[in-house]
């Protein structure tokens, strides 16, 4: 498994993490005591060694309404370390706010004792926070603030399993999507994806307990071959629960084809972006927009979806994405883009 993998630095900071597999790109995470955690994201092993990353000394607050300070631990009472712990929302008196913005903290780390400690750069009640243990479920605790030590309890969670089908026929190579069914702030949990193996099977582990779900095919995976996955719930009720959804079925799909025309008669500027999001689920496709605006979108199924273009410069009418109930192919799609009022 290329997850999870881990080095120790040298005397000197270096270190090595051997055998990642060179289709992937990586997210490292990098993390002393008494330092902020820094992530390097999107991490190439085929590109040599990675950017210095920089630990800033990290100095806690001294109003304990500010901090949350935990520790994570499994169902035996035992320490889990290594836990990744990340804002997901504060929760003040009088409302909530959700985002990066105000943290001093934005992840925290478990040490061997499984300890952490997340500070925010105010006054608070308490915090929503993501757990994210190894090989484990991951969990989102609201936790009070304060200078005592509160315990999370981390579990393996359930397995959902099922296989990707076309007239019957299995269909290797998808990735499948489980995402949330809510997507209130402080509730949604992050999507799992898992791909089909040659049986088109599919098995997610470490599912959380508790929860209904989205099971979807991803469209990227699916768009080359231009067919579409049904999109499918299910819940997950207990620990260690096994839930095997069956067969999801995929189909041909639509394809959605069009220009985006600038209002001043101008070609698109190089590269610009246009993407299809799905309504229900979190997935899109993206697309590198020619100089004559002109695109097609493939593996589309049933459904309501936004158009949403990212042209410097350049918007819709009001300024909104485009929505889309899609019945069926279309053809011929015009997008007009006006010049965007300046920014104040």
């Amino acid at each position: 498994m290329d997850c999870g993998k881990r080095a120790v630095t040298s005397a000197e900071g270096d270190f090595t993490i051997p055998g990642l597999s060179s289709d992937l790109l990586f997210n490292l995470l990098v993390v002393r005591e008494g330092f902020s955690a820094e992530f390097i994201k999107k991490v190439n092993p085929t590109k040599g060694p990675v950017a210095p990353a920089v630990l800033k000394q990290r100095t806690a607050p001294n109003d304990v309404s500010q901090i949350v300070r935990g520790k994570v631990i499994d169902a035996h009472g035992d320490a889990v370390r290594d836990v990744l712990v990340e804002q997901q929302g504060i929760i003040f008196e009088r409302g909530r706010a959700f985002g990066p913005t105000n943290w001093i903290d934005l992840v925290a780390v478990t040490n061997n004792k499984g300890e952490f400690e997340i500070a925010y750069s105010k006054p608070a009640q308490s915090m929503i926070l993501q757990v994210s243990p190894r090989g484990m479920a991951t969990k989102l605790a609201t936790l009070p603030t304060g200078a005592d030590r509160k315990s999370i309890t981390v579990t393996d969670g359930a397995t959902i399993r099922g296989r990707v089908v076309l007239d019957g026929k299995p269909v290797p190579n998808v990735e499948v999507g489980l995402s949330s069914h809510t997507n209130i702030s402080g509730k949604t949990l992050p999507e799992i994806r898992i791909g089909t193996n040659e049986k088109g099977e599919f098995v997610i582990t470490n599912v959380p307990a508790g929860r209904v779900w989205f099971l979807h095919g991803k469209m990227d995976s699916l768009a080359a071959r231009n067919l579409v996955a049904q999109v499918m719930e299910c819940a997950t009720k207990d620990d260690g629960q096994e839930v095997n959804v069956g067969d999801i079925a995929v189909r041909p799909a639509f394809a959605l084809r069009g220009r985006i025309v600038l209002s001043d008669g101008n070609p698109i500027p190089a590269n610009m972006r246009l993407s299809l999001f799905a309504d229900r689920v979190p997935d899109r496709q993206t697309l590198m927009l020619p100089p004559d605006g002109s695109f097609e979108f493939k593996g589309v199924g049933k459904g309501m979806y936004s158009l949403s273009s990212s042209v410097k410069g350049y918007q819709t009418a009001d300024g909104d994405a485009i929505e889309l109930l899609v019945e069926g192919s279309i053809a011929n799609m015009n997008v007009m883009l006006r010049p965007a009022p300046p920014s104040r």
